[in-house]
């Protein structure tokens, strides 16, 4: 038998090798891809989409296995993607606060007036610095960002100003600002999971929630819910992130190939989100909820100390801009 020096030798060559396979698929042609959405959300569209173009355009050279929620949620697939399990993951909006928290703006409640404003976080010499920040933190390249609906209150009395939810308790996600910025306009924020949010309105542990009109809908809460308040307080992104290691192991060839594949998959997810955001309202009102157009800007005032308090923790060029939208 070997000696413990041995022993410690042969377990670093073990994991040094399981690593190698972890980084890069089994078959080095295969591109695992982990989505956290259901099968019939736009956004796994966009997977099958991606899918296609790349074993089609790679004439079966890489084959693409698309994972769903049976492997996990949101956290799950980008600590995956992060560790190598997965070459590809879809996240919303916590690899932003997971991986780049100083850059986390764009998702900002009632800070953004539409997605081409909040898209100017990803782009020019700050959006190269988020990236980098990304790949320091997470070992992960964003490679793609798909445009979501914005995102509105649901409840069960109409809400025309912040009045309306003074000490009212309403689900939010697990986002730490979110919670500050709903409790400075004076909500009771309360972060649960996504798949408990339908049962917690039934039985009345929360009165409100905020999601885009894809979640409100696909979700159901028309059954536990009978506003949509048009609030459209974050214009926010999908994240498409790559595993840094298996970005620089591929060939230019196959960069160009993949990176291609997912700007038009991540385009024609574009045309199906704004596309059917009109359809999904007038699906709402035929189950019987009603649209309400809110003060939007008394919610603005309310939420901008608490906006401009968090801003100050982010990149100095994040913090100006986000400042910039309420001179």
């Amino acid at each position: 038998m070997g000696g413990p020096e041995t022993m410690n030798h042969s377990k670093i060559a073990a994991l040094a090798f399981t690593a190698s396979v972890i980084a890069f698929p089994a078959s080095a042609e295969d591109i695992a891809i982990a989505l956290h959405v259901e099968p019939t959300h736009e956004m796994f569209q966009v997977g099958e989409r991606l899918k296609q173009l790349i074993e089609e355009r790679s004439n079966g050279e890489h084959t693409v296995t698309l994972l769903g929620t049976e492997v996990g949620g949101e956290r799950d697939h980008l600590e995956g993607a992060s560790f190598g399990e997965y070459q590809i993951a879809l996240g919303g909006s916590m690899p932003m606060s997971l991986y780049a928290p100083q850059y986390a703006a764009a998702d900002l409640p009632f800070t953004f007036d539409s997605s081409d404003e909040a898209r100017q976080v990803y782009e020019g010499d700050t959006g190269e610095e988020l990236r980098q920040a990304v790949i320091a933190t997470g070992n992960l390249r964003l490679v793609g960002l798909s445009v979501r609906n914005p995102r509105n209150l649901t409840s069960k009395e109409r809400v025309e100003s912040p009045d309306d939810i003074q000490g009212v308790r309403m689900r939010v996600p697990e986002i730490a600002p979110w919670v500050q910025i709903w409790t400075e306009i004076g909500a009771l924020p309360s972060p649960i999971a996504w798949p408990e949010v339908y049962t917690s309105l039934q039985t009345g542990v929360i009165d409100m929630q905020e999601n885009p009109v894809d979640y409100i809908h696909s979700g159901k809460l028309f059954e536990v819910q009978s506003y949509v308040n048009k609030t459209e307080h974050v214009h926010s992104f999908f994240h498409w992130l790559m595993n840094e290691d298996f970005y620089q192991g591929l060939s230019e060839e196959d960069r160009e190939l993949v990176q291609t594949a997912i700007d038009e998959a991540v385009a024609y997810g574009d045309e199906l989100v704004t596309g059917n955001e009109s359809k999904l309202y007038g699906e709402l009102q035929a189950e019987g909820m009603e649209i309400v157009e809110p003060n939007v800007e008394a919610f603005r005032a309310k939420a901008e100390p608490a906006v401009k308090k968090i801003a100050e923790g982010f990149a100095p060029s994040i913090r100006d801009y986000v400042m910039s939208q309420f001179d």
